[in-house]
């Protein structure tokens, strides 16, 4: 321990992974793969909810409703967060369990006493074989700890950095069928869209460098903004093959994303200035030259010469996995800066544990 009271903070992190790749292996280190659907028929049973724990911004509802839609199932999706939403919950609930289908209630951390409720209300239930129960929520102390152990509980917790947001939104947002309808233009508009939401989602693991305060930029705005961009293209395309860049609604585009989407969440003028230039930067007729840059600063990438899904998953595997803050629009030494800070709270939880550690040593020995 006296070792790590002595390591520079910055260097601390690195020696870390290095030393969980080396010991457990390089895999565990990866995004793991989660069969949910061998859980839900295998695993759990009626009585076991499935919790369902992600990171701000991450919205884990989705493997649900893709999951449902796989196995055939039906199921009500429900919102937490109002007097309305408990009552339509426990409508739902009390159906689901006599027929045996699902039940799917979203960002339960929003009203962490209700779920005392739940639990009482899950216990005196006889439910069908066939019910279950998903929460989803972002990672919260206040969630009872009963519910907790009596769940069979998931935390997903994805990859840092543009490249991994960027693999993610072509696998589990967007669909090659949709990317590549025509006009060709649409595959374009759909690729600035996932930079820009990688590169939003980027800044908030740099608060507040990157943004003044955590902003809940999340997989729903993603879609909005994709529909919204697919309205305006089908609108001006009319069927046709091509529409020239220039005809296409800019001004639209970057105020339903600045405004209503992305921005509706904004609070700060500070915060919104910036997304209001990269939105700027990226959704306008020159980012359909080869040579315009994707961001402003060193080393800068260019716009991919590509037209279809798979030339543009082609040229984000291509990416380098070390990536610069420069990508998302900060200085270069930001990440020294947040390993630094990441690496300070592990040392003082690794010194807090040690020294508990030895106190219930000598609490042994005095026995």
């Amino acid at each position: 321990m006296t070792i790590l009271k002595t390591l520079r903070p910055d260097r601390l992190l690195a020696a870390s992974k290095k030393i969980i790749g080396t010991v457990l292996g390089e895999e565990i280190l990866n995004e793991p793969v989660v069969d949910l659907a061998y859980t839900v028929e295998h695993e759990v049973t009626c009585r076991s909810p499935l919790l369902l724990c992600s990171v701000t911004g991450y919205d884990p509802s989705q493997k649900v409703d893709n999951l449902a839609k796989d196995l055939n199932k039906r199921y009500a999706s429900v919102a937490i967060g109002s007097a309305e939403g408990f009552d339509i919950a426990d409508k739902a609930i009390t159906a689901a369990t006599k027929q045996g289908t699902w039940v799917l209630l979203k960002n339960v951390h929003l009203a962490p006493s209700w779920l005392s409720e739940l639990e009482k209300k899950l216990h005196k239930l006889t439910p069908n074989e066939n019910f279950r129960l998903f929460l989803t929520m972002e990672i919260q102390p206040k969630v009872p700890s009963t519910l907790i152990r009596i769940s069979e509980t998931f935390v997903f917790e994805p990859p840092p950095g543009i490249k991994a947001s960027m693999q993610r939104s072509f696998k589990a947002v967007l669909s090659q069928e949709r990317t590549d309808k025509q006009p060709g233009e649409r595959a374009r508009l759909h690729f600035l869209l996932c930079w820009l939401h990688a590169v939003l989602q980027e800044r908030l693991r740099y608060t507040p460098i990157g943004w003044t305060k955590l902003y809940e930029f999340g997989e729903a705005d993603q879609r909005c903004a994709l529909n919204s961009i697919d309205e305006w293209i089908e609108s001006v395309g009319q069927g046709r093959t091509n529409v020239p860049p220039e005809k296409i609604p800019w001004d639209a585009l970057r105020t339903i994303i600045t405004t209503s989407l992305y921005g509706g969440k904004i609070d700060n003028d500070f915060d919104h200035a910036i997304l209001k230039s990269f939105v700027g930067h990226l959704f306008n007729e020159q980012a359909f030259d080869l040579q315009y840059p994707l961001f402003i600063g060193e080393n800068a990438l260019m716009m991919p010469d590509a037209r279809t899904t798979e030339q543009f998953v082609n040229w984000i595997e291509a990416l380098p996995d070390v990536e610069s803050p420069v990508w998302a629009g900060l200085p270069s030494n930001a990440e020294k800066l947040l390993r630094s800070k990441i690496a300070k709270k592990t040392m003082t939880n690794l010194i807090k544990i040690q020294e508990s550690f030895d106190e219930e040593i000598v609490g042994e020995d005095n026995e």
